[in-house]
């Protein structure tokens, strides 16, 4: 085991908002990453990644993802006034195959002008919400806003958007139909790092029991 250096203890604080920012980058990893698909009021589509992303739980099956607080002059990126104003979204799961193009959709494009048509990406019909999904996506969950938490508008702050999923798109060739499991290797989700940093989550991976029974348990000193 290796062994580590003193310990110091930081007051968030007293830190600046860069400071905290680079250190719950550098820190809290690797985060996977939602690919948000929205509409305005106009239904004019909207594509964006998000890696203040999780699932919530599986009943209802219910998903969350944080938009922060953009740099001035804006107060609210495009995807939060979108789901404000059609509170439908659509996560797509990025992978390795769309990775530049994930990239390339957080480019600060002016409201109304599609990531779609910047990136190549195809927008295909949902069928449960009005926000298109990525064609190119190999998963895709449809979702309906089930609440919108504000945590703080200031610099450094931003939203929780809960929402639950109404209907999941998923290319049949990654999908074992009896156990409802993801081919890992050939989905090859990616996770964001610290900085301009990722990792294909599906690379160096490796596996270890889960103690699910006090009998699991009782059986691993054996």
């Amino acid at each position: 085991m290796t062994t580590l250096g003193d310990d110091m203890e930081l007051d968030p604080a007293t830190l600046d908002e860069a400071s905290r920012y680079n250190f719950m980058m550098s820190t809290i990893l690797p985060r996977p990453i939602a690919w948000v698909s929205t509409v305005d009021a106009q239904d004019r589509p909207n594509l964006a990644p998000y890696a203040y992303f999780m699932g919530v739980c599986c009943v209802p099956m219910t998903v969350l993802f944080c938009p922060v607080v953009p740099p001035a002059p804006k107060r609210k990126k495009d995807t939060l006034l979108n789901v404000e104003a059609v509170p439908e979204f659509v996560v797509n799961v990025a992978s390795l195959s769309c990775i530049e193009a994930v990239n390339l959709s957080a480019a600060p494009l002016p409201p109304g002008e599609s990531e779609f048509a910047l990136t190549g990406m195809t927008p295909v019909a949902s069928s449960r919400v009005r926000p298109p999904r990525v064609q190119e996506a190999a998963v895709a969950y449809e979702c309906q806003v089930r609440d919108i938490i504000e945590i703080s508008a200031a610099p450094g702050g931003g939203w929780v958007v809960l929402g639950t999923v109404v209907a999941v798109h998923v290319d049949d060739a990654l999908l074992d139909p009896v156990t409802h499991h993801v081919d890992l290797q050939a989905l090859r989700p990616v996770g964001r790092l610290g900085g301009g940093s990722f990792v294909n989550a599906a690379s160096d991976t490796f596996t270890l029991t889960r103690y699910k029974t006090l009998a699991d348990l009782a059986a691993r000193s054996q």
